[in-house]
């Protein structure tokens, strides 16, 4: 071997043993820009009993607002999505695991999720209702104390219990549906949920009403691995896009009947233009 060929060689070599390191040490391939699990596919954790954010789909694939935008931004960034059912507190966790490169559901914006993990822009904003019976004479949050309230496990609701309604009886639940239920079913008092939940569960049980509706202080979004900052940016990226274009108003009105909040509007004004508020 000519002394050309062999540093050849060893250049090969030493670039060779330079990647192993680098992948073994966790970086991420060059092509793999936002240190995905899988390149080219975002590994998504979707809430399934969150309407009209995120709910159980035809063949596997999960529906809802929170969906199809993210549907919608992966397309524009040449990604692919591949989701898998979970619940609020699942989701959450197995950001912090690194199960997952996204939460694909309605969260709140809170300061101590900000702890664990990062969000999207605003991509909604709420508010908190508490459904009831529809025979119930609660009209009011201190209407509650030694009642039965009902909250998903690791919802920003749960905190909205024990804090807004004096004497209530926290009652903790795994699955929302599973909680209308209860409800339905005469087991519990009253539960709380989003606005937009509350409103699709009335469709489906005209037993039940809104006693209480109360504005609440964060967006919602949607939630990432705080090591993930470069696939956070570009979902924005796109979402800012998806606002400009029209597209997000469009998914908008197809999930939401009522019109963007005016702190949505904040966020993103352009909203405001298309909607005609200013």
């Amino acid at each position: 071997m000519t002394s050309r060929a062999r540093c050849g060689a060893i250049a090969v070599l030493v670039a060779t043993v330079l990647t192993t390191v680098l992948a073994a040490c966790g970086g991420p391939p060059a092509d793999n820009k936002y240190g995905l699990a899988t390149p080219g596919t975002i590994e998504a954790a979707a809430a399934t009993e969150q309407p009209p954010f995120s709910i159980a789909g035809e063949n596997g694939h999960p529906a809802g607002f929170i969906i199809d935008i993210t549907d919608e931004a992966a397309r524009r960034l040449n990604l692919k999505v591949t989701y898998k059912a979970s619940t609020t507190a699942a989701m959450l966790q197995g950001l912090t695991s690194g199960q997952y490169d996204l939460a694909a559901g309605g969260l709140g914006v809170t300061a101590e999720r900000e702890k664990s993990v990062s969000f999207t822009k605003a991509l909604y904003w709420s508010t908190t209702a508490v459904l009831t019976k529809a025979d119930s004479a609660a009209k009011a949050l201190t209407d509650f104390s030694g009642k039965k309230v009902g909250a998903v496990t690791g919802a920003v609701q749960q905190a909205f219990v024990r804090d807004k309604m004096p004497g209530a009886v926290p009652t903790s639940f795994q699955s929302q549906n599973t909680m209308v239920s209860q409800l339905v079913a005469g087991n519990i008092d009253a539960l709380a949920v989003g606005g937009p939940d509350a409103r699709e569960y009335l469709k489906q049980y005209p037993s039940l009403r809104i006693a209480v509706s109360a504005p609440v202080d964060h967006p919602t979004a949607m939630a990432l691995p705080r090591n993930h900052d470069a696939l956070r940016q570009a979902i924005d990226e796109q979402v800012g896009a998806m606002v400009s274009d029209g597209t997000f108003l469009t998914l908008y009105r197809k999930w939401f009947t009522e019109p963007p909040n005016a702190e949505l509007i904040k966020v993103w004004p352009a909203i405001g233009n298309q909607v005609g508020q200013r």
